[in-house]
């Protein structure tokens, strides 16, 4: 058949995720023609240019901007000032931003089903499969609504795939590809005694570290308290990326409670600084409240590092043997045993077995299959 020609559809840019952009590499040398978009024009969905639209994160996509009271700047005066105040509280409610989220939902799905009436396939993955802070009834509805149109379900593993069929009734048209590694996605050239020494940690420290967005669904909450309750001086935890929301860096920094062991740094971590918190790193740990798929588990093992994880979601089947240690996440004192446990054991030569065990989920062989998915639901 001719030359598959795709639409990659995600409101998660590659400087965030380079999820989308190892994607389309993979498809392109699995031999089709493969754009991404960050947002659709109506005119980017012409069934006689395009075959499919593959979509990610519908929980990011086009989301309303909030309402500011068109005299913002020019507001002076107390009663200015509170007059915009409730202006922009009414316009910003939660039930006026529901209705607000729904109608841009709608309407995305009004130009999905035109492009398929036209010829057009829709394929969706299922990054998370209920938003990491609940988001409310509107991503709720668009979620259970897009899983049902589109013509091809993605997800990531075969855990997932029965957790839809359970709660969405959906299990024909469900294709299970794996989340691809991140062995070249990032720079990794330096050393681990380079970087500690870039982060001011000492060299013989045992190292925890947990990398990317602060967001409460990580258990963050959770860790902080555990790993002050080890008592040895030589241990340390580094927490970094940017707090979401703003002020979620207040809160940790005060159960943190100025323990000189936590070096946390709320910001944005540049793609080339990856390798500085990895590498000096001597365990990753996630303590997720939910999962779906652990794109941090991957970047992780990407890096040659065991993980410490709950026993939920796709850690269940990711954190086995020599990558890591689960732990009950109902059990109050397991995450803190399984910290201890990590820094008693010997993971000599494991970072060069995880590398190997993560190469096998190349892009490559991924995006073969997405062809091979595309072209089914084309022609089918």
């Amino acid at each position: 058949m001719p030359v598959l020609r795709v639409l990659l559809l995600s409101a998660v840019g590659i400087s965030v995720n380079p999820y989308i952009g190892l994607l389309q590499q993979g498809l392109m040398a699995a031999g089709a023609e493969v754009r991404r978009l960050q947002r659709l024009d109506p005119a980017d969905l012409d069934a006689t240019r395009l075959d499919v639209v593959h979509l990610h994160w519908l929980e990011r996509y086009d989301l309303p901007p909030a309402i500011d009271a068109p005299w913002r700047k020019g507001a002076r005066g107390l009663p200015q000032r509170a007059a915009r105040r409730l202006w922009e509280a009414a316009g910003n409610h939660r039930a006026l931003y529901q209705l607000r989220r729904r109608q841009r939902l709608g309407r995305l799905f009004g130009q999905l089903r035109a492009f398929q009436s036209a010829g057009g396939r829709v394929v969706y993955t299922v990054h998370n499969l209920d938003p990491h802070e609940d988001s409310g009834a509107a991503d709720r509805w668009g979620t259970g609504r897009l899983i049902r149109l589109a013509d091809a379900v993605h997800v990531h593993d075969a855990g997932t795939a029965h957790a839809l069929a359970d709660r969405y009734g959906r299990s024909s048209g469900v294709a299970v590809i794996p989340h691809g590694h991140y062995l070249d996605a990032y720079p990794n050239t330096v050393s681990r005694d380079e970087a500690r020494v870039s982060l001011g940690l000492p060299p013989k420290a045992f190292v925890y570290v947990t990398l990317g967005l602060m967001r409460p669904y990580k258990g963050l909450e959770e860790l902080l308290p555990a790993f002050k309750r080890i008592s040895e001086p030589d241990v340390r935890l580094v927490l970094a990326g940017k707090p979401a929301p703003d002020d979620y860096a207040r809160a940790l920094a005060q159960l943190a409670g100025g323990d000189p062991r936590i070096l946390l740094l709320p910001r944005f971590v540049r793609p080339d600084e990856v390798q500085r918190y990895l590498n000096a790193a001597d365990v990753c740990v996630l303590p997720y409240r939910q999962i779906t798929t652990s794109g941090a588990a991957l970047l992780a093992f990407s890096f040659g590092l065991p993980v410490i994880a709950p026993a939920i979601g796709a850690f269940r089947n990711l954190v086995a043997g020599r990558r890591g240690i689960l732990y009950e996440p109902g059990d109050p004192g397991a995450l803190e045993r399984a910290l201890e446990q990590a820094r008693g054991t010997d993971w000599r030569g494991a970072r060069d077995e995880i590398r190997g065990w993560v190469a096998q989920f190349d892009w490559a062989g991924i995006g073969r299959q997405f062809v091979e998915l595309y072209k089914g639901v084309h022609d089918g």
